[in-house]
């Protein structure tokens, strides 16, 4: 838990059974009388945010805030955004894993340009509207995730036969190419795989193990800077990166940052589903 006075946050761990469909759930309480801004980490999860005070902002861009009233689904959160936490605000967010957000809409958002949307919005009823009024009812955020896996329990739906090896592609390491190894072994084209792979992640294969190998060097980073002694070229030959280069361009992509400048500013840059 991260906390001061006037600024807490923390994650909340879910029960074994939920543990493949949610990562821990990530709170904020700012009991300050002003806005905190942060920035948001790329995890490649689909995020349901909600919010229970007056409404925050999620920049898109820059300078494109939009506003975050009450429930709201970002994702999958490719690259670093920044978002602003009210006065006196509180927020709880469910961190989906893998292709849970898909099981549990029906489907995933695909265009990163149009991946905020209300709930209720993706699965055409209103049953969020009502679900939000039902959690800012309770006192404490663990109440609150009690309710969302009780709640969650009725959409959720089976996984899609035969999908496991889609969904895991590029997870291990050793594959040089998943998709094509998974088309072989099932009797497909590497596009018919590719596409699968995006509906039920909404993203492809290519895109995850550019930001596994960049997470792999954001972790390593943060160690050495923790021990007091950054080996450059340790973090470039580890991390499979040709040159410093190399290394910075993805740190640029996905977080707006070098790495130098990630280290004077990662006290400001926050992973809803884990280390912060």
């Amino acid at each position: 838990m991260q906390a001061s006075n006037a600024y807490i946050t923390g994650h909340l761990s879910v029960p074994p059974e939920w543990q493949n469909i949610f990562d821990p759930f990530y709170f904020i309480h700012n009991h300050s009388s002003s806005p905190v801004t942060k920035i948001l980490s790329p995890t490649f999860q689909t995020i349901l945010v909600f919010n229970f005070s007056s409404p925050g902002l999620f920049f898109v861009e820059e300078n494109m805030p939009v506003t975050i009233d009450k429930s709201m689904v970002i994702g999958p959160i490719k690259l670093a955004h920044q978002y602003t936490i009210p006065a006196h605000g509180e927020m709880l967010v469910a961190n989906f894993k893998r292709d849970a957000f898909y099981r549990f809409f029906g489907k995933h958002l695909q265009s990163y340009t149009d991946f905020l949307l209300h709930p209720d919005e993706i699965l055409g009823e209103h049953c969020f509207a009502a679900f939000w009024e039902t959690l800012k009812a309770f006192n404490s955020m663990q109440e609150r995730v009690d309710a969302i896996l009780d709640f969650s329990a009725v959409y959720l739906r089976e996984r899609d036969k035969g999908s496991e090896e889609i969904i895991t592609a590029g997870e291990t390491d050793g594959a040089i190419n998943p998709i094509k190894d998974i088309a072989d072994k099932q009797g497909q084209s590497e596009r018919n795989i590719q596409l699968k792979h995006k509906k039920y992640l909404g993203y492809n294969a290519k895109e995850m193990n550019r930001y596994q190998r960049f997470q792999k060097a954001l972790t390593r980073l943060q160690v050495q800077a923790e021990n007091g002694n950054i080996d450059w070229f340790e973090l470039i030959h580890e991390g499979g990166y040709y040159d410093q280069s190399h290394l910075i361009h993805d740190f640029n992509h996905f977080l707006g940052l070098s790495p130098a400048q990630f280290l004077k500013l990662q006290s400001t840059v926050c992973i809803a589903g884990g280390r912060s």
